[in-house]
């Protein structure tokens, strides 16, 4: 980037980018001293906070609220919070008819991915309204066991499991694409997959990035980033039987564009996979 003209008036974006880091110190600083004089209101971003909401981001919010007549109500302010946390939460209503449709779904190592696509798939098969024509395709290439698990859920629900040839020849409502973790390895191949199925099939692209709710915050960012060269439609949440705290999960989500289809709440298939809604989301936070 060039230097800014000793003449010029004109600020570089170097320039700009730390006047606005300044100007958000600055912001977080006074929303900080204006809660300090509201005890009430205080009281309810520490309790906020210990739950893993962030202070900077609890201040902000609360801080205008001081002087209001609402600032000595501590259930109106606990229900301005979670009002705020459902505003920015998003959801996915569930399609319920789809044709010709190649779900895939991808995500880190070992948070239930294959186990996932078996729920997805004995949904779609046997308890929608309307029954789907559905089978199951590989593209784990690397965890040893995964054609095997899927094998078994295949015979156990009665959906195939097709190889490439069949997947390029045959029509189905919905093929339940399984994949390997998010090391990056296959990135390159499951692209030239997709490329495929696009120009050679009628097939439609779905993409859920599935994350598991025991990651913490920088994995879960780590984890989006590692995807962003795919189309990702949606998110699809794991493991929530397995953590007690939520709170690193909600920080995430609050700050994400991408809806939430889907919860994964436990081990059986497909009775522990549920739509996702505001309402469980901000339960599973609060409990």
């Amino acid at each position: 980037m060039p230097k800014k003209d000793e003449n010029s008036d004109l600020l570089t974006v170097e320039e700009i980018q730390a006047l606005r880091a300044e100007i958000s110190m600055m912001h977080s600083s006074l929303a900080t001293d204006i809660v300090s004089h509201a005890p009430l209101i205080k009281k309810v971003v520490d309790r906020f906070v210990e739950r893993g909401l962030t202070q900077e981001w609890t201040e902000k919010l609360l801080a205008p609220l001081v002087g209001s007549t609402f600032e000595d109500d501590e259930a109106i302010l606990i229900a301005y919070v979670l009002e705020e946390l459902d505003t920015l939460l998003n959801v996915e209503e569930e399609s319920t008819n789809l044709k010709r449709v190649v779900h895939i779904v991808v995500g880190g190592t070992g948070i239930g991915k294959t186990s996932l696509v078996g729920k997805l798939a004995a949904r779609y098969t046997y308890f929608l309204k309307e029954s789907h024509s559905v089978a199951f395709f590989n593209f784990d290439r690397q965890k040893v066991g995964a054609v095997e698990q899927l094998e078994n859920y295949a015979d156990a629900m009665d959906i195939r499991l097709i190889n490439e040839e069949e997947f390029l020849e045959e029509e189905f409502d919905i093929v339940f694409v399984d994949t390997a973790g998010s090391n990056g390895d296959n990135f390159e191949a499951l692209e030239a997959f997709i490329e495929l199925i696009e120009s050679s099939t009628p097939y439609k692209i779905i993409i859920s990035l599935a994350l598991s709710a025991t990651s913490k915050l920088k994995d879960l960012k780590l984890i989006k980033e590692r995807f962003e060269s795919f189309p990702i439609k949606n998110l699809i949440l794991t493991k929530l039987d397995e953590t007690s705290d939520f709170s690193d999960m909600i920080n995430f989500l609050i700050r994400q564009n991408l809806p939430v289809a889907y919860i994964s709440t436990g081990q059986e298939i497909p009775e522990d996979l549920i739509v996702a809604t505001k309402e469980h989301l901000l339960n599973q936070f609060m409990k």
